[in-house]
């Protein structure tokens, strides 16, 4: 089982982006040039299977996909991982996968102490385990990076880690619960769309264009553009407030997907789900949601609620 790992900026000393990198590159004999590549998964499912061999299994690892569904695929393995060995770390899996430096960092340094206080030194392939998969595949990075460096000898690299960060005492094992903020399946139709305020035209450009010289002529026009300037605002605000209350329903309904994900995984060896349980987690609403009347909806839609 895990040893689980708790620790805040507050009370850790934490490496730098370039020795996280360097440790990275060093550990698992790949060619990262940012922290923001990790968000796929594929190197985590590696370093689950250096700490504890056969948890994850590898040949179902995307190594080098540029598919949202894949990255997913890689980190539910992580997920699953978690759970087998005990770790109740919640994995933001939603925020790695935009591929931000700042949420990936930071989960980043809490693997290395988490690495730190399970590792037991043991020598460790990760070249041969990935069957000499470059990681990553970037075209741009092979010309920066001698293909050579892939031959580099891998079975001390893992001996060389950097300095060992304090850690804080290790919490009571628990299995892995859901995230709180589950991995949404389409973040790519949302991530996709220019922001609302892209969309809207500038008025302050334009109120910026009138000369100073014709200033006091104009005060018509300065008035007709501060009046769509508050308009553009109101806008921005109401399709700001319209994405929270998608993104909202977005989170609630996938996290009945991945309640209903892990009673399957729970009762996997039984083959039997707990009935009453899902339809519990199907029909659960949130306080303040209200049922339409079954009469209205079939006045809606045109139907005779006695047929």
């Amino acid at each position: 089982m895990a040893v689980n790992v708790y620790a805040t900026s507050s009370t850790t000393e934490n490496l730098s982006r370039h020795e996280m990198l360097e440790w990275v590159n060093d550990c698992l004999q790949t060619q990262f040039s940012k922290i923001e590549q990790l968000h796929s998964g594929a190197a985590y499912c590696l370093y689950m299977d250096v700490l504890f061999p056969g948890v994850v299994p590898l040949k179902k690892v995307k190594w080098n996909s540029r598919n949202e569904l894949d990255w997913l695929s890689n980190w539910k393995l992580v997920l699953t991982a978690f759970k087998d060995v005990q770790v109740d770390k919640q994995i933001p899996v939603d925020k790695l996968m935009k591929a931000k430096f700042q949420d990936n960092f930071e989960f980043l340094q809490w693997w290395k102490k988490f690495f730190d206080a399970n590792y037991d030194g043991h020598e460790y392939n990760p070249l041969e385990m990935r069957n000499n998969e470059p990681l990553p595949a970037d075209p741009k990075q092979a010309q920066s990076t001698p293909s050579s460096a892939l031959k580099k000898a891998s079975n001390s690299s893992l001996n060389r880690t950097l300095p060992h960060s304090r850690v804080s005492a290790p919490a009571t094992r628990k299995p892995l619960a859901p995230s709180a903020h589950p991995a949404p399946i389409t973040t790519s139709s949302t991530t996709a769309k220019p922001s609302p305020r892209s969309t809207i035209p500038s008025a302050t450009s334009r109120i910026s264009s009138i000369p100073s010289s014709g200033a006091n002529n104009n005060n018509a026009q300065t008035v007709k553009l501060e009046k769509e300037l508050e308009e553009a605002r109101q806008q921005i605000t109401d399709m700001d407030e319209a994405i929270i209350a998608l993104e909202k329903e977005r989170d609630f309904y996938f996290s009945k997907l991945r309640s209903i994900e892990v009673m399957c995984q729970d009762n996997d060896a039984t083959g039997q789900l707990p009935i009453r349980k899902v339809l519990n987690v199907l029909y659960e609403t949130e306080e303040g949601f209200a049922v339409p009347a079954e009469d209205e909806t079939n006045g809606a839609n045109g139907l005779d609620s006695s047929a």
